[in-house]
């Protein structure tokens, strides 16, 4: 994938979509996780994200959005639950049950 100046993107996966909803504070949020990930710390993690991420919907439909907060909790059998807080500008129902998150990065 490639920016507006034509510059390469890298994309990593971060997780695919479980659950979608809106905090009235905070805007739409994305709940996911990714075992690949779990082993890595908060920063770690949220370096990985980074300030853009890539939503690829089912029916292969691609959204690019900035991400405004993330928020990382340990379950009791040491998975990571990855929330991304997409803000107030996109609703919930922009991003479907299953869709993949992907990190941009130059």
């Amino acid at each position: 994938m490639k920016n507006d100046k034509g510059a390469a993107f890298k994309m990593e996966k971060i997780m695919d979509v479980s659950i979608t909803f809106e905090s009235k504070d905070e805007g739409t949020i994305l709940v996911g996780t990714n075992k690949g990930l779990d082993h890595l710390t908060y920063p770690e993690i949220k370096k990985i994200i980074g300030d853009k991420i890539l939503i690829k919907n089912a029916d292969q439909i691609e959204t690019v959005l900035s991400v405004s907060s993330v928020q990382i909790s340990t379950s009791m059998a040491e998975r990571k639950n990855i929330g991304i807080c997409i803000g107030k500008l996109a609703s919930p129902d922009l991003v479907q049950v299953g869709a993949s998150i992907y990190s941009l990065e130059h």
